[in-house]
């Protein structure tokens, strides 16, 4: 992403939201049906949890665990002065996070949540069950559900709405895990299908790497995608309570993204050499027509 010239609010604002869209062409859509009074909130806040998933799959990369852990170390200190109004006053992101927070009264642990998923990733914890890939995926994902709150309904509701924006999140980090099993073997060297459903369906990390679409993957991917698939359901009555605005965004939102998983099974379940993804027309369709069911009736194979 260019780094623009930031001599104001203006070129900050734009910095901010060309960066959410450079980052998330999904999210930054869906982020056009929610009030304009909390579309820069909502875009600040994806580029904090951008800021620390990066360093975990791609900083780590550049420079190795170690030196990843440590600036993960630096990232949650940066979260500490900027939550306590003292943010480093040289870079935009804390800066207009701080002003989030002095706004919105941000929930804190969400945000150090985010900050124990990387450590979990650079550390290489295992996922070895079903129970592992959720607590993973709350880590990473129901904690940007739920650190959103603020922006999507009144305070009062908080509490009732967190466990539905935390199961949202899993779903679409599940929806991501079963996007990118190809990326994350090739890249980081990381599996988080758990090892108990590749045994169970007789796939191993080997043919994961080999990128060999063995008879038991379609079942092994089917397995993730219903496990996704509950997530979003049980999501969806939440979802509803939130005000209509707010409600038309985030169901926008899971729509689209639910529609990756679909996108897999188009491409004969091979998620190991190739990436799914929606394209623009369909998006937009979706923002008119739930076909998700429809379509997957149409694209899986027997379980």
């Amino acid at each position: 992403m260019p780094t623009l010239s930031l001599d104001g609010q203006a070129d900050e604002d734009q910095w901010i939201w060309e960066s959410f869209r450079y980052h998330s062409r999904t999210f930054s859509l869906a982020a056009y049906l929610l009030p304009r009074s909390v579309q820069m909130s909502v875009a600040t806040l994806y580029l904090y949890c951008r800021r620390v998933d990066s360093i975990a799959d791609q900083r780590v990369l550049e420079v190795g665990r170690e030196r990843a852990l440590q600036e993960v170390k630096a990232v949650r200190d940066r979260l500490d002065d900027t939550l306590d109004g003292n943010p480093p006053s040289n870079t935009v992101l804390w800066r207009r996070l701080a002003e989030v927070h002095e706004h919105a009264s941000l929930p804190r642990e969400p945000l150090y949540e985010l900050i124990r998923g990387a450590i979990w990733d650079l550390k290489a914890h295992p996922i070895a069950s079903k129970k592992d890939l959720i607590d993973y995926s709350n880590l990473v994902g129901g904690s940007v559900g739920a650190m959103m709150l603020p922006f999507l309904a009144a305070d009062a509701r908080h509490d009732a709405l967190e466990p539905a924006a935390r199961r949202l999140g899993i779903a679409m980090q599940i929806t991501n895990i079963v996007r990118d099993v190809g990326e994350d073997i090739d890249d980081l060297g990381r599996v988080y299908l758990p090892q108990q459903w590749l045994d169970s369906h007789d796939v191993s990390e080997e043919d994961l790497a080999s990128a060999h679409v063995s008879n038991g993957y379609p079942a092994l991917l089917e397995q993730a995608m219903s496990t996704a698939e509950s997530y979003y359901t049980e999501s969806f009555d939440g979802v509803s309570e939130l005000p209509f605005r707010s409600r038309h965004g985030i169901r926008a939102a899971a729509r689209m993204y639910r529609e990756i998983m679909n996108e897999v099974r188009a491409n004969d379940y091979d998620n190991l050499s190739q990436r799914a993804y929606v394209s623009l027309r369909r998006k937009l369709w979706l923002l008119i027509y739930d076909g998700y069911n429809r379509r997957k009736r149409r694209l899986a194979v027997a379980a």
